[in-house]
């Protein structure tokens, strides 16, 4: 059993069938213009958790999500109704998915690869399963800014300004985290992965990938009283999402 099998309830709760707040309002939007399927057939989701990205395709795209949890999987299947649309237990990160089709048009990672502790290999499999041309889109929570137990808000009370304190950025980690945080019972433990943006770089060019869009999308939620101006300036100007698009320029038999 994953680690998300048991957090399957929490994540489900938190996300719903259509996505948390951000998902609905910022993530698949902006994803969705990305990743310009109008004229694309078939997309490959990796770390698909309980199917957002798949309901909010048009039915007209052949759809395979790809995720180690069974819990997630079974949820999926059960909230998603549209046609054309296929749901497989499998690693992302392993050589061999249960899958033949070797030359999807698109592949994606939505707020996925961060909880993989292999992210090379999700790339990797990608790269395997795109059709040279294909394109692949990362969504990461934005690792300059927002990394478990290594950043965090402050207030400049003296220049009226909110910050955001990073501890440390460079070292790759690996992070454990609790499902509900503060709660009597004992609850799931998953783990965050950490990396700079220079190991994305290195995995994508390693994997046969050329980047061609890299976008940092910010919270559009506004705030009330009186600390309203620095906390909406901080939103402005400190991204919670970075995404980065790539096209598939060679096949490499040794990945």
């Amino acid at each position: 059993m994953s680690s998300w099998d048991a957090a399957e309830k929490w994540y489900s709760g938190c996300v719903g069938e259509k996505g948390h707040y951000y998902h609905q309002s910022v993530v698949l939007p902006n994803a969705l213009r990305m990743l310009e399927l109008k004229n694309q057939k078939s997309l490959l989701d990796l770390g698909c958790g309980q199917g957002v990205l798949a309901r909010a395709l048009p039915e007209s795209i052949e759809y395979v999500g790809v995720d180690l949890s069974k819990e997630l999987i079974e949820e999926a299947k059960r909230a998603t109704k549209r046609k054309n649309c296929t749901f497989l237990i499998g690693d992302a990160t392993a050589k061999k998915l249960p899958l033949e089709k070797m030359d999807f048009d698109r592949a994606a990672c939505i707020l996925a690869l961060q909880n993989m502790e292999n992210g090379e290999g999700a790339i990797q499999t990608a790269a395997r399963h795109l059709r040279v041309g294909g394109e692949l889109l990362l969504v990461l929570n934005h690792p300059c800014f927002r990394i478990p137990r290594q950043s965090g808000w402050g207030i400049d009370e003296k220049a009226s300004l909110q910050y955001r304190r990073m501890n440390g950025y460079m070292s790759s980690m690996n992070i454990p985290l609790q499902v509900n945080p503060g709660k009597k019972e004992k609850s799931a433990i998953f783990h965050s992965y950490h990396h700079p943006l220079t190991d994305y770089m290195q995995w994508l060019k390693k994997a046969g990938f050329v980047i061609h869009s890299l976008e940092e999308w910010i919270s559009d939620k506004k705030s009330e009283g009186a600390k309203a101006r620095m906390e909406d300036r901080a939103r402005r100007e400190i991204p919670l999402f970075l995404t980065l698009g790539a096209t598939l320029l060679k096949k490499d038999a040794n990945l």
